[in-house]
């Protein structure tokens, strides 16, 4: 699948058109996939989903964003499954967010909590696998499911929303 984008028709008036093109689909959970997050310092990308986990993948970038195969089609991105998450939330995973530093992962669940996951102390395995996560904080308090979280640019506040219509501010 490819996707242009024209800035001249949202006001660029320098005519650019910039080309985007499908290079990998990931697949693995068993139910809907609600969002994604990639990780701010590694080569990670999570997905959240209404099967209550999250799968993780690690990608490498094999040549310049040039390196196309004979088909024409990108070889330049190739990513690996690397771990899932079985979050222990009782309903759907809604949202994710890394930490800044890529330490921590929030998830938000329509079961109305959020929980904090860390990756294992020494658990640095070689290859793709991401390891062992542990849950080092479950937030609840919201009357109604979690849609969305998100870490403060320090790290050192955490905010959700619920459809009870508020939005709380959570500090680590």
């Amino acid at each position: 699948m490819t996707a242009q984008i024209e800035p001249d028709k949202l006001g660029d008036s320098d005519n650019i058109v910039y080309s985007l093109k499908e290079v990998a689909t990931l697949e693995g959970h068993s139910d809907r996939v609600w969002a994604v997050a990639w990780n701010p310092v590694q080569r990670v990308i999570a997905s959240c989903s209404a099967d209550k986990t999250v799968r993780m993948w690690s990608y490498n970038r094999s040549g310049g964003r040039e390196d196309n195969g004979e088909d024409g089609s990108s070889k330049a991105v190739e990513f690996l499954p690397a771990t899932e998450i079985t979050t222990g939330h009782r309903k759907t995973v809604r949202s994710i967010a890394w930490s800044p530093s890529g330490k921590n992962l929030a998830t938000a669940s329509f079961d109305s909590s959020v929980s904090v996951w860390e990756r294992l102390e020494g658990d640095e395995e070689e290859g793709e696998s991401l390891g062992e996560w542990e849950c080092v904080s479950t937030l609840e308090g919201h009357d109604s499911e979690c849609k969305s979280v998100a870490y403060s640019n320090d790290g050192g506040l955490i905010a959700s929303c619920s459809r009870d219509k508020s939005v709380w501010i959570w500090e680590e």
